[in-house]
């Protein structure tokens, strides 16, 4: 440096040393950005307008590969342009680009071109020099600074090059610093989805009916992939046809949803007991769309159809939804989709089978046991609450004649038959009925004071009556008797109620059967 000054003229010294003071202070106000940006698109954008104002011209650019590994198929995010126009032309943002990818496809130290073909001009380049930037002996991207009103020589290559060498530790800063939070926010979403899934394991244990259990399953899952809703629809073999039982998230009308065997992506997945995503939601020509009259369904943007198992025999499916275009359900979704699943296959069949374990296999109604167990937390629940509740009990008359005169199996026939009107008769889901064994019956009815536990039981005893019943081509008339008690009123106490109730229906044996006795109040 001293030799080279010393050499100069005085005039040329002066502009030697001007240019050289031109320089550090580029390199300052690089520096002092090095400082200022963590992320990489800021740290550059900025660069490009120091670079703008330092080399006097309209248009600077910048372009990185998409990794270290030479390649130069690049996504628009990796594309920084700044200009001295508020609007530059489209059309030379692109050409400034595909200039940069050439470059890049075969990299070399310093390109400078006073002098751009027709098709460059016709975009509005006058004139360009690039150069790369490298780290660690890997080419990062490459810096572009275009349309000077003087020509570009060696010394503003070098200064670019300068100006790259001073910004390459930041550059290399940055992309750690966005790697090091890429996998801070991995390893928080990874611990927050083991977290999840233990949450939903254990909640297996605890003891909650299938739908308090499915839901929290299915919000976990929903706040976890940040999806809009999910639905359960349960096969019925009978019917032959999937129906809904439970949603979460968005709901409008979906509970009532029903699909047969194999028609739509539910139906699809039921057949094959195979997952199915579709990432065009309602878009697929394979989905069905709901059809209720003043109804409109909101657009299905994503959708993933998982099958629920029973060993290798599907019992139903899960639907997952997002109902918004910002959002959709990806391939790495499914295996969290997919243990959900598993845990409410598992939920569904243990109620199948607890459902199994308290019901009578003949009627469908609950077994005596249960019964019991259910009157005594009636009671308890009342006791608490002051509120009241009643009790019916049935028995079915000449029954014992019935089965000696027409046989068993159509005494079961019969038992059938008179369940089924119970059943219609009831609020289910509030209501329990309950056979005792052989031709007793009986209906738990919260909230029912005596009055209405009437109506209910004659308009049972009413539709029994009149029940067509053939043996052989003979019709065969069939009648019930019914007493009811009430808590507090008869009794305060499971047995006490449980004893009204059946003295109440022994007096309507005596006085005639085909009837209905309230038990008389205690005293």
């Amino acid at each position: 440096m001293k030799e080279k000054l010393s050499s100069l003229q005085k005039k040329e010294k002066i502009k030697f040393l001007l240019s050289e003071h031109r320089e550090l202070k580029l390199i300052k106000k690089l520096d002092e950005l090095t400082d200022k940006y963590r992320a990489l698109d800021k740290l550059i954008s900025s660069s490009l307008k120091i670079l703008l104002r330092y080399f006097n011209c309209e248009t600077a650019a910048f372009l990185q590969l998409e990794g270290n590994d030479g390649s130069h198929s690049l996504p628009d995010q990796g594309f920084l342009f700044s200009s001295m126009h508020p609007e530059p032309p489209e059309n030379m943002k692109e050409m400034v680009k595909q200039i940069l990818i050439a470059f890049l496809t075969e990299p070399r130290d310093l390109v400078s071109v006073n002098s751009p073909t027709k098709e460059q001009q016709k975009a509005g380049i006058k004139n360009y020099i690039m150069v790369p930037m490298i780290l660690r002996s890997q080419i990062e991207g490459a810096f572009l600074i275009s349309n000077r009103a003087r020509d570009f020589d060696l010394s503003d290559g070098a200064a670019l090059k300068q100006a790259c060498s001073q910004l390459d530790n930041a550059v290399e800063f940055c992309r750690y610093v966005k790697e090091h939070k890429k996998v801070t926010q991995n390893l928080k979403k990874q611990t927050r989805e083991l977290q999840i899934l233990y949450e939903m394991s254990l909640s297996l244990s605890y003891g909650y009916d299938f739908e308090t259990l499915s839901r929290r399953i299915l919000e976990n899952v929903l706040e976890l992939l940040k999806l809009d809703r999910a639905s359960i629809m349960k096969f019925d073999s009978k019917l032959d046809e999937l129906h809904t039982i439970v949603v979460v998230g968005e709901k409008q009308k979906v509970r009532l949803v029903k699909l047969g065997m194999g028609k739509g992506i539910a139906g699809l997945v039921l057949t094959n007991g195979k997952p199915i995503l579709a990432p065009l939601g309602s878009e697929d020509n394979r989905f069905i769309p709901y059809d209720f009259a003043g109804i409109k369904p909101k657009k299905i943007f994503s959708l993933a159809c998982i099958p629920l198992m029973a060993d290798e025999t599907p019992i139903g499916i899960i639907n997952f939804s997002t109902l918004s275009s910002k959002k959709s359900i990806k391939q790495k979704h499914m295996e969290t989709l997919t243990v959900a699943s598993h845990m409410i296959s598992l939920a569904l069949q243990r109620q199948q089978f607890y459902q199994l374990s308290i019901k009578d296999e003949l009627t469908g109604l609950f077994c005596f046991r249960y019964f019991k167990e259910r009157l005594e937390e009636e009671v308890t629940r009342c006791r608490r609450y002051k509120i009241p509740f009643s009790l019916l009990l049935f028995d079915l008359d000449h029954f014992k004649k019935i089965n000696d005169t027409y046989g068993h199996p159509f005494g079961n026939v019969v038992l059938k038959k008179v369940s089924e009107i119970l059943l219609k008769n009831i609020r289910i889901g509030v209501d329990m009925p309950a056979r005792f064994g052989g031709e007793e019956l009986s209906i738990i009815l919260p909230h029912t004071e005596s009055e209405g536990a009437e109506i209910v039981a004659q308009r049972i005893r009413n539709q029994i009556e009149t029940l067509d019943l053939e043996f052989e081509n003979k019709p065969v008339p069939i009648t019930i008797s019914g007493g009811i008690s009430t808590f507090p009123h008869h009794s305060d106490t499971p047995d006490g109620v449980l004893k009204a109730a059946d003295q109440a229906l022994y007096k309507a044996k005596e006085e005639g059967r085909n009837r209905i006795i309230v038990a008389e109040k205690k005293k």
